[in-house]
């Protein structure tokens, strides 16, 4: 087997250091939203689907690992390893109808995979293998508000909620000439944190009250199962002028399942100790642990379409539909304020040059844009609307030759803004600025040495 390049180890050491250095300095993230169900939902492609609108359903590319389709992963070519890693940096500008903003930032690694190609040498069929862990909810949010109650005395609450919800995956898929069909399957798992503190304050006797809180905390797991197929329709080709375009339909869908729940909740009395704000318990008031349950997480399908069409360049046009049955969320058989969710994706992805025969570097950049529309699943003040548009690029670290085709290494990079709310409407707005920066590095392995 033979090592990676040392070019890509130069640029995934710098990667991982980026990061490490990165998320800390910008872990300020506040989403309201990600109080109901299991949180924000966070973006579920590669950062080269990011850049087409995030498209997946009938995407395949032998230099990315699109895990949103598992039946894609036939197209890792032979003998072809990959593995991949991202970084999301966001900043969102959150406004209501009174005029307050209140604007953070963020970052986290929105996965990390692999995948390789494991067919026979002489088979009539591709197979393709692919892991990886991933985010796919987070929460993080701390809303305070105020009043009086009717002695007269002022009360604060404040609602604060911490974790998030995880994937650890393992798919296959199979191709037989136009037709593949793939499977992820691994567990979702993760845990949530909740507090309400509330605080009451007399002018004249100051330590007339105590502060009370409200802490619950979950910690759910389930196996996971997810399907898809691909087939591509062959539309025309000129062997003489080395020109062909086909139509890729594809379609998938994250199955529901039951997560089972474990739940503690207590109620107590505390006293802020430092101007820190290090909490000590006064008195509990109540405590029960291991509240058994279930969490149902709802399923989602997706369908597409995408135009690919090969000369000296490649162009590929796409769009998808997708649908989130959120309505069907429970805890422990309760509904929370959320439904069923849908979007519109359109994408685009140009290559100038595929031949290795451009003398610019910039002719095997790949360029890409995107737009997407629907609806949150979060129904607080009637439908929740999004939109958003993204530009990409996927930048070679050196130039491409078909000597050298299974060991291309490249950076993925989208940049994507858009808006959730109306400014008319809606009760509560958020303005957001995503940038996604990625390392696909790649290299031969499975190689039968035949000198030493």
């Amino acid at each position: 087997m033979q090592s990676v390049s040392i070019i890509g180890k130069r640029f995934l050491v710098l990667f991982v250091l980026s990061s490490a250095i990165v998320i800390p300095a910008l872990s300020q993230d506040n989403s309201p939203w990600s109080r109901y169900g299991l949180g924000d939902i966070v973006p579920s492609g590669n950062i080269a689907n990011r850049g087409m609108g995030h498209l997946g359903a009938a995407y395949n590319d032998f230099q990315t690992i699109n895990f949103v389709n598992p039946a894609s992963y036939r197209r890792f070519g032979q003998q072809r390893a990959i593995l991949e890693l991202g970084l999301d940096v966001n900043s969102r500008k959150l406004s209501n109808n009174k005029g307050s903003t209140y604007t953070s930032n963020n970052a986290y690694i929105p996965y990390i995979a692999g995948g390789f190609q494991i067919k026979p040498e002489k088979a009539k069929y591709d197979w393709g293998l692919a892991f990886g862990l991933r985010p796919i909810t987070k929460v993080n949010y701390s809303i305070q508000d105020g009043g009086r109650i009717s002695a007269g005395d002022s009360v604060q609450r404040i609602y604060e909620g911490t974790g998030g919800t995880y994937q650890a995956f393992l798919g296959t898929a199979i191709g037989i000439k136009n037709f593949s069909i793939g499977v992820n399957g691994g567990y979702r798992f993760g845990s949530a944190d909740y507090t309400t503190k509330v605080n009451l304050f007399n002018d004249t006797v100051p330590d007339r009250y105590r502060a009370g809180q409200k802490k619950i905390r979950n910690n759910f797991g389930a196996p996971l199962v997810e399907v898809g197929v691909q087939y591509k329709i062959k539309l025309s080709e000129d062997t003489a002028a080395k020109k062909r375009s086909s139509l890729h339909l594809g379609a998938y869908s994250s199955l529901q399942s039951n997560m089972r729940v474990t739940r503690d909740e207590a109620y107590e009395t505390y006293v802020v100790i430092d101007d820190a704000g290090t909490e000590q318990r006064l008195d509990s008031v109540s405590e029960i642990k291991g509240i058994k349950g279930n969490i149902i997480y709802p399923s989602t399908y997706g369908f597409g379409l995408m135009y690919d069409a090969e000369g000296n360049g490649n162009l590929r046009i796409g769009a998808d539909f997708v649908i989130s049955n959120w309505g069907n969320y429970r805890y422990y058989n309760n509904k929370d304020s959320l439904q069923n969710a849908w979007q519109v994706k359109l994408g685009a992805q140009y290559l100038p040059d595929i031949t290795g025969r451009s003398k610019s570097y910039w002719g095997q950049v790949m360029y890409r844009a995107g737009f997407h529309y629907g609806t949150e699943p979060y129904k607080i003040d009637g439908d929740l609307k999004t939109y958003g548009i993204t530009l990409g690029v996927g930048l070679p670290i050196k130039r491409y030759s078909y000597a050298e085709l299974n060991r291309n290494n490249i950076v993925n990079a989208a940049f994507e803004f858009g808006q959730r709310g109306n400014r008319t409407t809606s009760l509560l707005r958020e303005n957001y600025v995503r940038f996604t920066v990625g390392f696909s590095l790649s290299d031969i392995w499975f190689i039968k040495r035949k000198y030493d």
